[in-house]
């Protein structure tokens, strides 16, 4: 888990755009600046991201307040 606040935020964003993208929502998401930006801020490599991404991992609704 993040120790720091705006890193646990950007993470979260990210895992819900992930979410969106896998329910069909916002795809191209996925290949904009928003996302490498997004990507940087929760300090994670983008290419990374989208190498490992596997859309049937999202198909149940996120926890992410918790």
């Amino acid at each position: 888990m993040a120790q720091n606040p705006d890193l646990h935020l950007w993470r979260a964003v990210l895992f819900a755009g992930l979410h969106d993208a896998a329910r069909g929502i916002d795809t191209e998401w996925l290949r904009s600046r928003d996302f490498v930006a997004c990507c940087h801020l929760a300090l994670v490599d983008p290419e990374a991201v989208l190498r490992a991404y596997r859309p049937a991992r999202f198909q149940r609704r996120p926890n992410i307040a918790a």
